[in-house]
């Protein structure tokens, strides 16, 4: 048994505010691909847009089976968090926006548990086609051209069984714009055993970009239960399940950022709350600058802000906090075989209701729930 890492394609052109497509080949025991996504945008454009980062722009990533079937849809900061949880580390990119040099986005997506699964994966062979899709919403106010895209593809070969015993689907199922003081009742599919639901929770920012509260206000209450309702598993805050994933991780989440922006805008971390952070100047004149890192104090939502005396001044952070890209999940794979994951035609039905608080500035964020579901060969 051994991995080849082959690419698919290398170097190839994705369309400003458009998508990239490619069909995968017809047979091999596909593991995995990594994205690496890359773009110069525009000087300054980004000096005051809430999206600065690369993988702001990086709208989804799916792959499509017989033309119909979704096999992975997610955003790019969504498919960040789960490679993550599959053991992947959490900064591979420095986000920066400063001048035209290239910004970059790595993204690893893994159709296995994680990354060298010998046992789950894509056995292509089983599909009449297989289609590979990256979007970006990004527009030609940021970025001058084209988008480049390389994406390796990893193949088991010599398996020691003779094919993968299924893969894991991953999608956003839900996803809505929240409204103070409401709550959303869901019903889980009942399709497919639930290695994982994750939460994304994204606050709405003021017309400084900046957030207006945190994701736990946005949402205050979670209740998961199973057989409608009769059996409660939880019944807490967004806040409590992101220090349980913590706590069961047990890994820190740090960000590289290299923010440039105007004085008292918004900047998107990547955590959901900021636990601290250190920052030293970047002057850009060949000196020692006049000021040092300033930045305003007492901010624990998403966002963090600057204060500069000009437009010409850039820090470098590492930010550290929870939730990293404001996502949050509910484990099932404790025994990571599939025959122990949540089984929900056998737990029917499985509820999930989600609260927003009554506070209006917890109205017009966005929440997602990803489900991560187990699809026997």
């Amino acid at each position: 048994m051994y991995w080849q890492r082959e690419f698919l394609r290398k170097g190839v052109a994705l369309p400003v505010g458009s998508y990239w497509r490619e069909d995968l080949p017809k047979n091999g025991l596909l593991g995995g691909i990594q994205f690496h996504l890359r773009r110069a945008g525009i000087t300054d454009s980004m000096i005051a847009s809430q999206k600065w980062r690369l993988i702001d722009w990086v709208s989804k990533i799916e792959i499509i089976g017989n033309g119909a079937t979704v096999i992975k849809s997610l955003p790019g900061t969504a498919l960040h968090f789960v490679q993550w949880a599959d053991g992947g580390g959490a900064g591979p990119d420095k986000h920066f926006n400063y001048g035209s040099s290239t910004k970059r986005c790595h993204l690893q997506l893994n159709f296995g548990r994680r990354m060298f699964d010998p046992v789950f994966g894509l056995d292509l062979s089983k599909w009449d086609s297989v289609e590979v899709f990256v979007y970006n919403d990004g527009t030609s106010t940021y970025f001058a051209g084209d988008w480049t895209v390389d994406a390796l593809c990893y193949y088991l070969r010599e398996p020691v069984e003779p094919g993968f015993s299924g893969f894991f689907r991953t999608e956003t199922w839900r996803q809505w714009t929240t409204v103070a003081d409401e709550r959303k009742y869901l019903e889980l599919p009942t399709e497919e055993k639930i290695r994982r639901i994750v939460l994304q929770v994204l606050p709405g920012v003021d017309s400084n970009n900046a957030a207006k509260t945190t994701p736990y206000t946005v949402v205050d209450d979670i209740e998961l239960s199973l057989r409608s309702g009769v059996l409660k598993v939880w019944d807490a805050s967004l806040r409590e399940l992101w220090y349980e994933n913590y706590f069961d991780l047990g890994r820190d989440v740090i960000q590289p950022l290299e923010p440039y922006t105007s004085d008292g805008k918004g900047v998107w971390t990547g955590v959901g709350q900021t636990l601290g952070l250190a920052g030293a100047r970047m002057p850009h004149a060949g000196a020692q600058n006049t000021y040092g890192t300033c930045i305003v104090p007492g901010l624990d939502s998403s966002t963090q802000e600057r204060e500069v005396p000009t437009d010409a001044e850039q820090d470098s952070w590492l930010v550290m906090g929870l939730a990293l890209e404001n996502c949050a999940m509910f484990r099932f794979d404790q025994l990571d075989d599939p025959a122990h994951y949540l089984d929900p035609a056998l737990e029917k039905t499985v509820k999930l209701d989600i609260h927003t608080a009554n506070d209006a500035n917890a109205a017009g964020g966005t929440v997602r729930v990803i489900t991560d579901r187990f699809v026997p060969a």
